[in-house]
């Protein structure tokens, strides 16, 4: 009786090594064709229901849901390196083929009016290429994570007047004309100061480049944050796309001959804005392009 039993009990034995082993194998095997052949959303599974492998599996797919969460990451920063670098290499070229031509005219000509009239086309072109790859330097470093936030209290309407006053000449020179509050907003944001300044000088090119002839500025308090409203008009035959002007090299010009315009200004500002808890929207209202920023705010 007792040698039957254990007859019995070692069959048993025997039959779960088969099995388990037989699940090892198949484990391994499919864990080699991970790497290769892994999709989204795969799985390991289980022919043979031992509690000990079942643990095993389940740590194993977390670590699959792990490298394939990687693996969309790094075919997004892929697919964005590609992007940044048609983009990049299209917007360089004009203004240095601006600036090569420009040379050349100016060592060919030697009447005086028309070398400081290419001069200025020069430094107009310099300046261009200085503030793109200042958009593309910051658009790298947000995108792999690496600007750095110092937040703090800042009063927002100083900030906003101190940076349009820099660009003083410049609308003057446009003939656009700023509307700000007659009352200045004391309230104080939460943010990064150097991230604010370059939102807000964003947006004053922005202005500067498609405004037909003014802007209108104001500010107003929505609980936990306070609003920063830009409007402008538009010029007649001016086409937005409201809908992309978030979007990394959207310009109104689709064919992409704006030499003014890098498309990176209003999607840097976004970044920027969220990875300070902000909030921004667009709207086109009749000829009006608005733009309207949320920031935090500080609590009493």
């Amino acid at each position: 009786m007792w040698g039957w039993i254990v007859v019995f009990l070692a069959l048993m034995l025997l039959f779960y090594i088969y099995f388990l082993k037989r699940e090892l194998r198949k484990l391994k095997r499919d864990i080699k064709e991970i790497p290769t052949c892994a999709g989204f959303g795969s799985r390991l599974s289980l022919d043979f229901r031992d509690q000990a492998l079942m643990d095993i599996v389940d740590e194993l797919n977390e670590m699959i849901d792990v490298y394939e969460e990687k693996n969309r990451n790094a075919k997004k920063m892929e697919e964005s390196v590609k992007l940044s670098i048609a983009g990049l290499s299209h917007d360089l070229r004009t203004p240095l083929t601006s600036v090569k031509g420009y040379v050349q005219l100016l060592n060919d000509n030697t009447d005086e009016t028309k070398r400081i009239h290419y001069l200025k086309i020069i430094e107009n072109s310099i300046n261009r290429l200085a503030e793109m790859t200042d958009h593309f330097y910051d658009v790298a470093r947000i995108e792999t994570d690496q600007l750095e936030m110092k937040l703090s209290p800042i009063p927002l309407s100083n900030v906003v007047e101190e940076i349009f006053l820099s660009f003083y000449e410049q609308f003057e020179e446009k003939q656009i004309e700023l509307h700000f509050p007659e009352q200045g907003q004391d309230q104080q944001i939460i943010a990064d100061k150097f991230m604010l300044m370059r939102i807000i000088q964003n947006i004053a090119q922005n202005i500067l480049r498609y405004a037909q002839s003014q802007a209108v500025i104001s500010y107003w308090d929505d609980g936990n944050y306070l609003v920063f409203s830009i409007e402008n008009d538009i010029k007649p035959k001016s086409k937005v796309a409201v809908e992309k002007v978030f979007m990394r090299f959207y310009t109104e010009d689709t064919s992409r001959t704006n030499t003014e315009a890098s498309g990176l200004g209003l999607y840097l500002s976004k970044q920027l804005v969220e990875k300070m808890n902000g909030k921004i929207y667009a709207e086109l209202s009749g000829e009006w392009f608005i733009l309207e920023i949320r920031f935090p705010v500080i609590k009493n």
